[in-house]
């Protein structure tokens, strides 16, 4: 009987660690499973930080100057309108964008290097508190330019409209005036308009009454002219430079 006993007896020991060791093992992957999940999402998140991060920069980077948006009246109807639809929604910063970017590839196709781009470093947009003549009104301290709305804009019939042209217009202005240009002013003014008529905010048959062709012959013709005198022969000349281009092709 003392035999058999101690035959059976190291089996008792073997059988209780090796239940022990299965215990373990399934712990130990009941742990991993948490791990795994913890793992995946950490990576996920690492992702979309690196995107949202990538997207902003790149936001950053086209704007390429600072943009300002101010409501210097916001508790008249004129400022709660501004507030809801453009401030709200980062509209007005848009409209600021995709205007100076239109006359920038106008101005500087192709990133032409053989005129200097302008430096502008900071464009305020402020609605302004009172009324005065006209829907925006413009002015510049060094290479900072601040735009004011006229309240009066958003009594318009289509606000979107006014206050995309009229930022256009200023935009434009920007790009174009230079304290140090020696171009006449009347020029640079019709610049604008054929800049503005160009983005589609000007209807090209009212220039129909306001100028003569005999005019293409003067040397200074852009003098003593209303812009969209100037403008409307602008856009004459780039017709016929363009009916030149495609007859020598």
């Amino acid at each position: 009987m003392k035999d058999q006993h101690g035959l059976h007896q190291p089996l008792l020991p073997t059988i209780t660690t090796t239940t022990s060791s299965l215990d373990a093992n399934e712990a130990c992957d009941t742990n991993l499973i948490p791990l795994s999940n913890c793992s995946i999402i950490i990576r996920l998140l690492m992702v979309l930080f690196i995107g949202t991060l990538s997207l902003w920069a790149n936001f950053e980077e086209s704007k390429v100057f600072e943009i300002t948006i101010i409501n210097d009246a916001k508790h008249t109807p004129a400022g709660q309108y501004f507030t809801l639809f453009h401030v709200s929604n980062d509209k007005a910063t848009r409209i600021v964008l995709n205007t100076s970017e239109f006359v920038e590839n106008l101005l500087y196709p192709n990133n032409n290097h053989h005129f200097p781009k302008k430096v502008v470093h900071h464009v305020t947009l402020r609605l302004a508190t009172h009324n005065f003549t006209h829907k925006v009104t413009n002015y510049q301290l060094q290479h900072d330019y601040v735009f004011n709305i006229n309240p009066l804009l958003f009594e318009d019939f289509d606000v979107n409209y006014a206050m995309v042209s009229s930022v256009q217009r200023s935009m434009t202005c920007i790009w174009l005036y230079d304290s140090e240009s020696s171009a006449p002013p009347t020029l640079l003014d019709g610049l604008v308009e054929y800049i503005t008529m160009i983005a589609g905010f000007v209807n090209v048959k009212d220039y129909d009454k306001v100028y003569k062709l005999p005019e293409f012959c003067d040397q200074k013709w852009w003098e003593d002219k209303d812009p969209r005198v100037v403008a409307h022969l602008l856009g004459y000349f780039e017709e016929q430079q363009k009916g030149r281009g495609s007859s020598n092709g």
